[in-house]
């Protein structure tokens, strides 16, 4: 059976629906409410914290569109159980709207598209490892007409990511694909097509074989790439690195 809670009342009268939505995070991080629970109705929320329904209604639809409530007809409003695809990401807006220095940027992409990587290759299945090889073929197909865009790099990064299992890593995943996809405006391509297809290819050969050697040159590669495009120089690729 659901515990008993209540609110704590919302006691500065400035940007209420924030303050609301806050008082509902609050809830989530003590435990007050879990995945599941079902929110007392708006006017009780109201009255709890001392707001306008207007308030308490702004609040939970901006939850819901994160996917952290969903309003079930003749049920209510509840915590959800886990997040669905239609759920927005905000996580990747404030990424991309944070002041961008190439030596943080290329520093966070390192760190963490390195370590997702590497957890993919110990926890991807043989069906992944299908999925991966059809993209990978389809990409140097394009890449032989030109025809690649910024949907191909994604395409690809997200198949890795699912092959995390990991719902959280892949959740944050998301958020950082789209950071870095968000440079190519400015930065420009970070490879040629084939060059970009010869990296994928590349990784998916480490995966198969196991090999982090081989694995972490081609990322090093990717990043070294990357960011001279940020720094605005031209790319020149690397000899030396043994695939």
């Amino acid at each position: 059976m659901q515990r008993p809670f209540a609110f704590k009342p919302v006691r500065i009268k400035t940007k209420l629906s924030r303050l609301v939505l806050e008082n509902i995070r609050d809830a989530l991080i003590d435990g007050s409410l879990k995945p599941g629970d079902k929110l007392p109705s708006m006017t009780v929320l109201a009255e709890q914290m001392g707001v306008g329904i207007s308030s308490i209604r702004e609040a939970v639809k901006t939850l819901e569109g994160l996917g952290v409530l969903e309003t079930r007809q003749g049920d209510g409003t509840v915590v959800s159980g886990r997040l669905n695809e239609s759920a927005f990401n905000a996580l990747s807006l404030q990424l991309i709207v944070l002041p961008r220095s190439p030596e943080e940027l290329t520093g966070f992409r390192e760190m963490y598209e390195s370590a997702y990587t590497h957890l993919a290759m110990d926890n991807y299945t043989p069906a992944d490892l299908a999925i991966l090889e059809e993209i990978v073929v389809s990409q140097e197909e394009k890449s032989k007409k030109t025809d690649f865009n910024a949907n191909d790099e994604r395409t690809f990064h997200l198949a890795v990511l699912e092959c995390t299992h990991n719902c959280y890593v892949i959740h944050v995943g998301h958020a950082l694909i789209d950071l870095f996809l968000s440079t190519l405006p400015t930065s420009g391509r970070i490879l040629s097509p084939v060059s970009i297809a010869g990296d994928h290819r590349a990784i998916l050969e480490a995966f198969r074989k196991k090999d982090r050697e081989a694995l972490n040159s081609v990322l090093k590669k990717s990043f070294s790439g990357w960011e001279q495009r940020l720094h605005g120089l031209d790319y020149v690729e690397p000899n030396n690195i043994i695939l």
